[in-house]
């Protein structure tokens, strides 16, 4: 260490911090001896030390009045006020150490036990495929514990415990963008963060990270030797609608594939994933619980009003109440499910949850729509309207989607009750009588297939005063005017409604 000016910083005088750094603050501290100054980055010295400092001495000046001195710690427990929330608008003063329902997911005390195969919230299962998905219709969530990846036709594109943040960013790499969210305030971080910033972060001591942020939409289907030799779960392959109908130039929507990788303490308020698609999730390492709810009509009613609150933020779902026919109730039949390396945890569509990380941890995962969970897309896809689900956050395309399927349906009919119902939906569909399941199977591709008209048809009216809906709809696939193309999926629908009865 040189002396000089003491106004700069005797540690790096050959070349100072400021060169090549102009683009990010840096910070100073002044050694309350000798009054020289020094970058905080030059002495090493982390946010957690400078923040409990009271007085700092330089090596120098250790000699002759001993080592810096630190503030004295109260036995008291002390908030730190997260004033970011408050200068983004919201009206209160919240501990920036964890999101304000932490505590309450915590206390939540209907918990799954992952040994019990009975448990009526979740199937526990040691693989899953087109038989089971049929037969059970995917009416909860589906937990295979330490799965056999062969076993459910997934490949992964090294062990877990090697898909690390030094593996990801250089796969990835250090210069690809991320979507930071802050927990505390449920919004993405501007400006926006590169994958080196973010691996820096992750790896940071807990100790020293300002603020808990967490990403959980890394999208990775093109990432060469991460997201390309990552193989999904053959169940999720063979339902995939987009992967079945898609049949344009431009390019698909990009949902297949997420890297999530989220710190401890990380915090996802209630949702519903974007039009209600199912959800593959398999963690790679670190653990992560769900709270759940079940999409029944009065718990999305619920929900619905809950997002449409003025202080949605502060606002605990599970507290939530409505009237319906004259009585109030709550959410109801929620649950929290714990996972663990190793774990797949297959979720239906539709279904609302939030998610806590307990440790560090890494996880792949990917949202699909199917044929069978059409008429749950639709009611989503109605909700996100309502409640203003900005557009970026919705699922891409998905008005393409739609009319790709009734497009390829309408050519392909002898497919629209094999993806339906199942390969042998006559005897598998699990009913409680033989007179309840010949009404399911015989309203369910009648009602999906006038649901998905009448969306159709509600679309193509906007697209007369709308480009972007008129640009939507794949005039030269269909090859005729629209209103022909109606005419045929009307017929179509007719001939469903005399089998039918």
């Amino acid at each position: 260490m040189r002396e000089g000016d003491i106004n700069e910083c005797p540690v790096c005088l050959e070349y100072p911090l400021e060169y090549g750094n102009t683009s990010r603050n840096i910070s100073w501290i002044q050694c309350s001896r000798c009054d020289q100054w020094f970058h905080v980055e030059c002495l090493n010295l982390s946010s957690v030390e400078i923040k409990n400092l009271f007085s700092y001495h330089c090596q120098k000046c250790e000699k002759v009045a001993g080592p810096s001195v630190y503030k004295r710690r109260s036995k008291r427990a002390r908030i730190e006020i997260d004033y970011v929330a408050l200068n983004d608008g919201d009206s209160y003063a919240v501990s920036k150490s964890e999101h304000p329902h932490v505590n309450s997911f915590l206390q939540y005390d209907v918990e799954v036990d992952r040994t019990d195969k009975q448990n009526p919230h979740v199937y526990i299962e040691e693989r899953i495929d087109e038989e089971f998905f049929f037969a059970t219709r995917l009416d909860k969530p589906v937990l295979l514990p330490n799965v056999n990846d062969a076993e459910v036709g997934m490949a992964l594109p090294r062990r877990r415990e090697d898909i690390d943040m030094g593996f990801i960013t250089a796969e990835a790499g250090e210069d690809s963008a991320v979507e930071v969210m802050d927990v505390l305030t449920q919004q993405g971080v501007s400006p926006g963060w590169d994958l080196a910033k973010w691996r820096d972060y992750f790896l940071s001591d807990a100790n020293d990270r300002d603020r808990i942020r967490n990403v959980i939409s890394l999208e990775i289907s093109e990432t060469e030797s991460l997201g390309k030799s990552f193989k999904r779960p053959q169940i999720v392959r063979r339902l995939d609608l987009v992967d079945k109908v898609w049949n344009d130039s431009k390019e698909r929507p990009k949902v297949t594939k997420y890297c999530l990788m989220s710190v401890n303490g990380s915090f996802t308020d209630f949702h519903i994933d974007f039009s209600g698609t199912a959800v593959y999730y398999t963690v790679c390492s670190g653990e992560k619980v769900f709270l759940m709810y079940p999409p029944t009509d009065e718990n999305l009613a619920l929900y619905t009003e809950w997002c449409l609150k003025p202080d949605q933020n502060y606002a605990w779902f599970p507290d939530i109440s409505k009237r319906f026919r004259g009585v109030a109730k709550k959410p109801s039949n929620g649950f929290k499910v714990k996972l663990q390396p190793g774990d797949l945890f297959m979720i239906p569509s539709g279904w609302i949850h939030a998610v806590y990380t307990p440790s560090d941890s890494i996880v792949i995962g990917g949202n699909y729509l199917t044929l069978s969970d059409l008429l749950m897309h639709l009611k989503i896809n109605e909700i996100e309207k309502q409640t203003n689900v900005p557009t970026k956050f919705r699922f891409p395309m998905f008005n393409k989607v739609l009319w790709l399927t009734s497009w390829y349906y309408l050519n392909h009919k002898d497919e629209f009750l094999l993806d339906i119902m199942g390969p042998s939906y006559n005897k598998n569909v699990k009913m409680e009588d033989n007179v309840n399941k010949k009404e399911f199977e015989s309203s369910v591709p009648y009602d999906t297939l006038r649901a998905l008209i009448d969306k159709l048809k509600a679309h193509n009216q906007l697209a007369k005063t709308n480009s972007k809906a008129r640009n939507s709809i794949p005039t030269k696939l269909i090859q005729k005017p629209v209103s022909v193309f109606f005419d045929e999926l009307n017929q179509w629908l007719n001939e469903i409604k005399e089998e039918k009865s």
